[in-house]
């Protein structure tokens, strides 16, 4: 029913879809009629009222006002007022996170987690408090998640991987790890078509000599070939297209 385990959004679903937890939590809404008690609503009536067939919008607003209000001022440990603001959110937000896992190819797990902490954040924000709205705050958990999936396509330099991938290959050929630099290539990982995998492209550099060994056959970002290790060149690149590793057989076998 639904998303994975690890999904955050999931996890506040199934709190809320406890019986002893949706029916301990109320919301006191205030009236327009004067001397009228505020309506008392557990945590599924509060939902009827927002999403529900019948849900009247100035009945809603003052409903949405009332649940950022509650989720401010809870200083409790388990901070029930706050995961009830997030989950009367998540279904104005479901729809974003499967555009922006679609579109962009982001991790769900992570554009919903991401989407959580903007909303506590919004939530914990004190200067902001008295002009926060139910729109406000499912704008910025949209943008915060538009903002990672954007920010995870450009291409992050690593020099931690760098510098080990190097420390390896000299280890390899017995020379000392403060030896000089020789020229080195860059070798480029795209991401896999799926969802799961890497969030973005990794780049990262090897000494020639380390490549020639293991018997790999590379693509340089000029269009050019190191064919060192025996193999028949494939079909040059066209200019403009990325390089890419490619799988090849060990130097020395045949097909």
């Amino acid at each position: 029913m639904y998303p994975p385990h690890s999904s955050a959004f999931a996890s506040v679903r199934r709190h809320f879809d406890d019986p002893r937890t949706s029916d301990a939590v109320f919301v006191l809404v205030p009236t327009d009629a004067d001397e009228a008690d505020p309506v008392r609503l557990t945590a599924a009536e509060t939902h009827e009222a927002l999403y529900g067939p019948g849900s009247d919008p100035q009945f809603a607003t003052a409903v949405w006002k009332e649940v950022i209000r509650t989720a401010q001022s809870d200083l409790t440990p388990d901070s029930t007022g706050k995961l009830l603001a997030i989950w009367l959110a998540l279904p104005r937000l479901t729809g974003t996170v499967h555009r922006v896992c679609t579109r962009l190819r982001a991790d769900r797990s992570d554009v919903e987690a991401e989407m959580v902490l903007a909303l506590l954040e919004k939530l914990a924000d004190r200067d902001g408090a008295s002009c926060l709205t139910g729109s406000s705050l499912l704008h910025a958990a949209r943008a915060r998640a538009w903002h990672l999936a954007r920010e995870g396509l450009r291409e992050l330099p690593s020099p931690q991987i760098e510098r080990i991938t190097e420390e390896h290959a000299l280890t390899a050929s017995g020379e000392e790890a403060g030896a000089p630099a020789a020229e080195s290539l860059d070798v480029r990982v795209d991401r896999p078509d799926g969802p799961d995998g890497l969030c973005a492209p990794l780049r990262f550099r090897v000494r020639p000599e380390h490549l020639r060994r293991q018997g790999i056959f590379i693509d340089t970002d000029d269009g050019s070939q190191d064919r060192s290790a025996g193999h028949s060149p494939g079909k040059r690149r066209r200019p403009g297209r990325r390089a890419d590793t490619r799988p090849v057989r060990p130097a020395g076998r045949r097909g």
